[in-house]
């Protein structure tokens, strides 16, 4: 019967969701206050919610099924997630994501410009909207600048040289604010009657031939600086390849993360993905739908090891 088959998803996906949430929730806590312990009641509880929530909803969506079921031909749920992926997913000849990415190489090359010294190859675009992972309704655009080893004395001042170009040109080419960021340099402009951003990693490389380099990440406080550099090697990161039901479970996962106002950072439910299906190579089932559970289970049972924070 589908409502007991329901009532088990159900209960799986909201109670990994439910166990989720409050897993964020405490170690961004725990963040702010290292003296926190973690409350694995609390834990297993806000898990046990879901489960029961989820399990009668799931219940209740299998009672519905049946009966039309018994009706007419039953629904497609795969389908169904099909097209929702089709929905959520950014398109790249959209004419907005197109105007923002025009704004973007204007920017680029005025950069380029400024530091044509300093620059070791070219810019390179990386991130969601490079890998096919973006949603239509939330996504910027990512620029790597790979700076030669010796074009700065240190990462900090690699990273102030260019948000002070960038700020410098507020009301230039579209621009209209600026701001640091971890690891990156936002750059807001206006594209049609909308506000995009254009994200700037700065990264200072090892070596002259080396496509691995260091970036400065910005903890600076208003009473501690926290701030250090953090090895990387983007090239890779842009070669890192998703098949396209791989992005669509990636897609769905973001937008569920948006939808719960989880801080959760998209790479990481990208690794997730990735390494549910290293574990369970071999062991991949057909439906999209099943897929969907496999990479859930997997995110559960990593939850104890991988420390999630914000960016």
């Amino acid at each position: 019967m589908k409502k007991n088959s329901y009532a088990k998803t159900g209960a799986v996906i909201c109670g990994l969701g439910n166990a989720f949430l409050n897993l964020i929730k405490q170690l961004n806590m725990m963040d702010q206050d290292p003296n926190l312990k973690f409350k694995w009641d609390e834990f297993l509880v806000s898990a046990g919610k879901g489960a029961a929530i989820g399990g009668l909803a799931g219940f209740g969506i299998g009672a519905i099924r049946d009966y039309q079921n018994s009706l007419e031909k039953p629904i497609d749920l795969n389908a169904h997630l099909f097209g929702l992926t089709g929905l959520l997913m950014l398109d790249k000849s959209d004419p907005q994501f197109k105007s923002l990415e025009k704004a973007a190489n204007k920017i680029c090359n005025a950069f380029t410009k400024q530091f044509k010294d300093k620059i070791s190859g070219e810019l390179i675009p990386h991130g969601s909207t490079e890998k096919g992972t973006a949603l239509h309704d939330s996504y910027d655009i990512d620029i790597a600048v790979p700076f030669y080893p010796k074009s700065f004395p240190n990462n900090e001042e690699m990273y102030d040289e260019v948000y002070k170009f960038f700020k410098k040109r507020i009301g230039v080419l579209g621009i209209i604010d600026v701001r640091k960021q971890k690891r990156s340099i936002g750059v807001c402009v206006v594209v049609g009657h909308l506000e995009s951003w254009v994200d700037f990693a700065p990264y200072k490389l090892s070596k002259k031939n080396s496509s691995s380099g260091y970036l400065f990440v910005n903890k600076k406080g208003f009473l501690i600086d926290n701030s250090t550099i953090q090895k990387t090697d983007l090239t890779k990161l842009k070669k890192n390849k998703f098949s396209d039901v791989q992005k669509q479970i990636i897609v769905l996962l973001k937008d569920w993360k948006l939808r719960s106002d989880l801080p959760l950072p998209s790479h990481i439910i990208e690794y997730l993905v990735k390494d549910a299906y290293r574990v369970n190579r071999g062991r991949i089932p057909k439906s999209l739908e099943r897929k969907m559970i496999i990479v859930l289970q997997h995110m559960a049972n990593r939850l104890h090891i991988i420390h999630i924070k914000g960016n």
